[in-house]
């Protein structure tokens, strides 16, 4: 007997109860600020001056200055937001350890992942590039391409990593399948933390530009964090599980790292959930750079360029300009989305 659906409508008292409880957690974070905002009672605060965010725990940050100095700093409402790694803030120190951040400053780039009650919650500002890390054993096109589209939403430059290529049975076979990327103009670099093949090239990469490791857990992130991070502050390494040769996530808290090279690399918990949010499924298409020329010339604008007559994506796959499996992929992508997703 088929189960009787249930109506999601909710009733009045029913909103009354839900509004009653965000604004009693609210309340409680409020006061929570509030009361990590004691140690400004007496303190005399130091005149104000420009940081940068490195660490964030809870309601805390770490704010280095121009110095290189770091102090742990709550956070004043007149901030606006709350401040993440990768932020530029205006800040106050209160004592010799402790501070006040009470502006945050027009951010560039930013990365969210879901948040409580379907809010986005930034984990990352600043960006100035994301590395897409995959394996030569586990090369994964579908995830590539949504990771890809997530940065280009972001308007962050992305950058393709191809780690443990010393495991690589056939690295040529595997390089084929990147072709559709090097003619949209994506940087591919096949490297090995092990070999060291390709650090020399990633570390040039990194000099002076804030940057951001994702992939799924073991393609060998906090491997590849460690050949520029000191020993004692690395992000640990995870076991690898035997059966899926993939790690377990290590990281814990955000953290901005300075590299020798005069770069700085994020690692983040909340890179894992990095992916397709505020993205509607009407619109993904147009993060596609090999596809995003062809839409407007579509004769419907509603076009799913599946089998519409005029649709200038598929003739543009007839005529060898855009590769099959690339709209395959815009497909999935669309279909794992709810018709909603905004």
């Amino acid at each position: 007997m088929p189960r009787k659906k249930t109506s999601r409508t909710i009733n009045h008292r029913q909103k009354e109860r839900i509004n009653a409880i965000r604004q009693r957690r609210s309340d409680r974070i409020v006061a929570r600020q509030e009361e990590g905002l004691d140690f400004l009672k007496d303190a005399t605060l130091g005149k104000p001056e420009e940081g940068l965010v490195i660490a964030h725990f809870g309601l805390n940050v770490e704010v280095e200055n121009s110095e290189g100095k770091s102090c742990r700093c709550a956070v004043r409402e007149t901030a606006g937001i709350e401040p993440v790694c990768g932020d530029r803030v205006i800040w106050q120190k209160a004592n010799s350890e402790q501070g006040v951040i009470t502006a945050v400053i027009d951010r560039h780039s930013i990365l969210q992942r879901p948040g409580p009650y379907r809010r986005l919650k930034t984990i990352a500002a600043n960006i100035d590039q994301i590395f897409i890390i995959t394996t030569s054993g586990h090369l994964n096109t579908g995830l590539i391409d949504r990771y890809l589209v997530a940065a280009e939403a972001a308007k962050i430059q992305p950058i393709l990593l191809i780690n443990k290529m010393d495991l690589a049975q056939n690295s040529d076979e595997l390089m084929e399948q990147m072709i559709p990327y090097k003619e949209m103009g994506y940087p591919i670099l096949p490297i090995s933390a092990t070999s060291n093949l390709g650090i020399a090239e990633l570390s040039n990469m990194l000099t002076d530009k804030i940057s951001i490791f994702v992939g799924q857990s073991g393609v060998g992130k906090s491997s590849l964090a460690r050949k520029w991070i000191p020993q004692e502050d690395a992000p640990a390494i995870g076991a690898v599980k035997e059966n899926s040769n993939m790690g377990r996530h290590t990281t814990t808290v955000a953290r901005l790292y300075h590299l020798q090279n005069g770069g700085s690399l994020i690692d983040s918990p909340g890179i894992r959930e990095f992916g397709l949010h505020n993205i509607s499924r009407e619109n993904v298409a147009t993060f596609f750079r090999d596809i995003a020329p062809y839409l407007e010339g579509c004769r419907f604008s509603n076009c799913s360029h599946s089998h519409e007559p005029g649709c200038m994506v598929l003739s543009a796959i007839k005529d060898g300009k855009i590769h099959i499996n690339r709209l395959k992929s815009l497909h999935r992508i669309q279909e794992s989305m709810p018709k909603n997703n905004r």
